[in-house]
């Protein structure tokens, strides 16, 4: 899936609002996957057919004129639900700790769009799903980004140690060959 962009929700709006007037931010926290397609509403306070919801494991703040900032989420958990059509995307907010659980959950913005299919969900899939958010529509210095604890960077370890292991055995292999072939130049 691309990178998506949001609807922004009036309780999530209002929550940002009540957070900066209270000296507080809220923590993008959270996104979810659900299986309905329709056109999003303002008024909107969940996603219609939630089917996962996971922390936030990463993001990336672009910090020109636009504001805006990636959150990636990981959907790596066995389902037990049966597979299904991703067709709706929601981001979450949590004003009061414990920052990544979830509890406290509001809904900060969701991407959908009739009649169409994001993604499918099987049990044997991990899908690593990004959402562009424009920080230039919301309150100013009422949110941040609290990425769970396993980031991004922690989620390829078993990816980037395999891949490793790989290259330094090619390499040795290599230079096992190199010394032989040296060696026989030598003796000819």
């Amino acid at each position: 899936m691309s990178a998506l962009t949001l609807q922004f929700t009036q309780v999530g709006l209002d929550a940002l609002l009540v957070a900066k007037a209270n000296g507080k931010k809220a923590q993008i926290s959270h996104m979810a996957f659900g299986d309905a397609s329709y056109s999003p509403s303002q008024t909107q306070t969940s996603l219609r057919s939630l089917k996962e919801l996971q922390p936030i494991r990463d993001d990336n703040y672009q910090a020109d004129e636009n504001h805006q900032v990636t959150v990636v989420a990981l959907f790596d958990k066995a389902i037990t639900a049966p597979e299904y059509a991703i067709r709706e995307v929601g981001v979450f907010i949590q004003v009061d700790e414990p920052a990544g659980s979830d509890e406290n959950l509001i809904l900060l913005g969701v991407y959908s769009e009739p009649n169409r299919t994001l993604g499918y969900r099987t049990p044997d899939v991990k899908i690593l799903q990004s959402v562009t958010l424009s920080l230039a529509q919301l309150p100013s210095g009422s949110v941040e980004i609290k990425p769970g604890i396993d980031n991004f960077n922690v989620l390829l370890d078993n990816e980037l140690a395999d891949l490793t292991l790989v290259q330094i055995d090619t390499m040795h292999r290599q230079l096992k060959q190199e010394l032989r072939l040296a060696a026989l130049e030598k003796q000819g």
